[in-house]
């Protein structure tokens, strides 16, 4: 189990970072179990409940070690994941069980027990066979040194072993039931879970060559962020505005911010600040920018601080992740609650703000979320205009996106952009906020 250990602690919040930008949300839990037989200085069994922390999780992890030998405690760790995780209803629920070693033939019947009980919870379970070290335990040992025994195997063989215990729980569970002999393997099959493949898709679409070199250059520039680090003051920023639903959903923000420093003659890099409605000093910040999923729940003071904000020269910028429908909604219900003599139009192709910066006449962008079915069309953004406070004409005040610009901030390892082609979204997003701090 070492390298399975190994490579979750590297790569786990990559793994999770690469997920993020294909799924609407993410949580991840880990119930760590060790061997009944183990005495050595780390727990039996731990369990880290549900977070989207990604950095909990890593942390959780690094502190595991892979020791001790024995009869591993899988039918304690099933019981765990299903009566000790808080797992949230309505949505898609998944379980892997990693391991290398199957319980005692008299262990057995309550392990099947709680992998019919996670399916009956609507939870799946699959299973993945740490084959590298799972023949060493499995092959029983008859007079001879297994070393000898196993010397005998076709390689091929051995790399694809599969505990029969574990095909079994996965068919229980509503699985299925892989091998893992190598890093490039286990990250396979954990995209695989997360995006809800089978082995044949997951094989066909999951490039982890690709998930390499993005998480090296992931890698590097985390490591390289503090000597990029924008100071406290000098280059204009833009206020990220905080809500109560689910408002911090854009999936690699940075990756705006880069572009845009490339296109702004500004005093110090561009930075985003995150700011509630109620904060003091929003009058400070002459751009918002406002993304999330599900309805907004502003209350009558926050709503009538956004609408003198707009009022008084301030500019909105608004993003639905995943085209979310209840954000769509409710949005647009603010809009006409707050500007009934405003409505919000449909920009038109020839409008000034497809052309700013980068020239746009279509972009690539599916119809529905994370398909992978792109399709050039017209760029989509709607937009509010209010009288300018400090000329004559009327102003753009509220740019509004119902396809997600976000998640296209930066392309991901899985080839599956959340809607825009990440070139495409972060061209025309680099627009709106070109528009919006510079006109």
């Amino acid at each position: 189990m070492t390298h399975t250990l190994g490579t979750l602690q590297e790569q786990i919040k990559r793994i999770g970072e690469a997920l993020h930008g294909q799924l609407r949300s993410l949580r991840v839990a880990v119930v760590a179990y060790r061997t009944k037989e183990y005495k050595g200085g780390q727990e039996k069994f731990a369990v880290l409940d549900f977070t989207g922390d990604r950095d909990e999780l890593a942390a959780f992890l690094q502190r595991q070690r892979a020791e001790g030998g024995g009869e591993e405690m899988i039918e304690e760790a099933l019981h765990a994941a299903l009566t000790r995780l808080r797992w949230t209803a309505g949505a898609r629920k998944v379980a892997v069980l990693m391991g290398d070693e199957q319980p005692k033939p008299e262990e057995q019947p309550r392990s099947r027990e709680w992998a019919k009980a996670l399916a009956q919870r609507g939870i799946v379970l699959h299973t993945v066979t740490a084959s590298q070290t799972a023949w060493i335990y499995y092959i029983p040992n008859q007079g001879g040194e297994w070393k000898q025994q196993l010397q005998g195997l076709p390689e091929a063989q051995k790399r694809v072993f599969k505990l029969p215990f574990y095909v079994e729980l996965s068919d229980l569970g509503g699985g299925i039931s892989v091998s893992s002999w190598e890093s490039k393997e286990l990250i396979l099959w954990l995209l695989a879970f997360g995006l809800g493949l089978n082995e044949q898709q997951a094989k066909a679409q999951v490039d982890v060559n690709r998930f390499f070199e993005w998480s090296k250059q992931r890698d590097q520039e985390d490591a390289a962020a503090p000597a990029r680090k924008p100071p406290e003051s000098g280059a204009p920023v833009f206020a990220w505005l905080r809500e109560s639903s689910d408002w911090k959903s854009p999936h690699h923000f940075e990756g705006l911010l880069e572009h845009l420093g490339r296109h702004l003659q500004l005093s110090g890099p561009p930075r985003a600040q995150e700011l509630a409605l109620t904060d003091p000093g929003l009058e400070r910040f002459p751009v918002l920018y406002l993304s999330g999923r599900k309805a907004l729940k502003w209350t009558h003071t926050q709503r009538q601080r956004l609408k003198a904000h707009l009022e008084n020269g301030g500019f909105l910028i608004a993003d639905a992740c995943c085209a979310d429908p209840e954000f769509d909604q409710s949005l647009r219900a603010l809009c006409a609650e707050l500007f009934p003599a405003a409505p919000l139009t449909r920009l038109p192709p020839a409008h000034p703000i497809f052309a700013i910066g980068h020239r746009i006449d279509k972009v690539r962008r599916s119809a529905k979320p994370c398909t992978g079915t792109l399709a050039a069309v017209e760029p989509e953004l709607y937009g509010l205009e209010l009288p300018d406070p400090h000329g004559p004409r009327p102003r753009l005040a509220l740019i509004y996106s119902p396809h997600d610009l976000g998640g296209a901030w930066r392309a991901g390892p899985l080839g599956l952009p959340v809607m825009h082609a990440p070139e495409d979204g972060l061209a025309l997003s680099a627009n709106l906020f070109l528009w919006a701090l510079t006109q």
